[in-house]
């Protein structure tokens, strides 16, 4: 399969970004559809992974700007058929890019569960602080700086 990852910009891919997370994530696991974002909004961007094949989306991330300085990422999702498919990567360079290049931001922080944290650390993530329990899963806060502006 072939992937394509490209920032949300309409709200035809908002929607995909939506599918992905409702394949993904169930209720169990935090995901309450009655409070899901569902417009393009500048302090929550989004990005949609698409296979190139059939245009549907595989996978997506999104970004809350808490602070003019600070972003959160949250709600990383793919599809149980592409895990190991390099997927979650791609997002992640991807968001990562689009930030250093079109916003002010100097760091990025997230919460990753404790076994999962090692995807992150991959870059440049570390963890700040002690685990914690959410919805039953341990998770610990991580932190990355970006590179100065030129």
């Amino acid at each position: 399969m072939s992937y394509i990852v490209r920032f949300v910009e309409t709200p035809e891919d908002l929607a995909k970004c939506h599918d992905v997370r409702l394949k993904v994530f169930s209720d169990e696991q935090g995901y309450d559809r009655s409070v899901e974002i569902d417009e393009i909004d500048s302090e929550c961007l989004h990005w949609v992974a698409l296979d190139t094949t059939t245009n549907q989306g595989v996978g997506t991330a999104r970004l809350y700007k808490y602070s003019p300085t600070v972003g959160k990422v949250g709600r990383v999702a793919v599809l149980s058929s592409t895990r190991g498919s390099g997927l979650g990567r791609l997002i992640m360079e991807a968001l990562e890019k689009y930030i250093i290049e079109h916003t002010d931001l100097e760091k990025l922080a997230l919460s990753s569960q404790v076994p999962r944290k090692g995807f992150y650390e991959k870059f440049g993530y570390k963890a700040s602080g002690e685990e914690y329990l959410d919805e039953g899963q341990p998770h610990i806060y991580m932190e990355k700086m970006l590179p100065a502006k030129k």
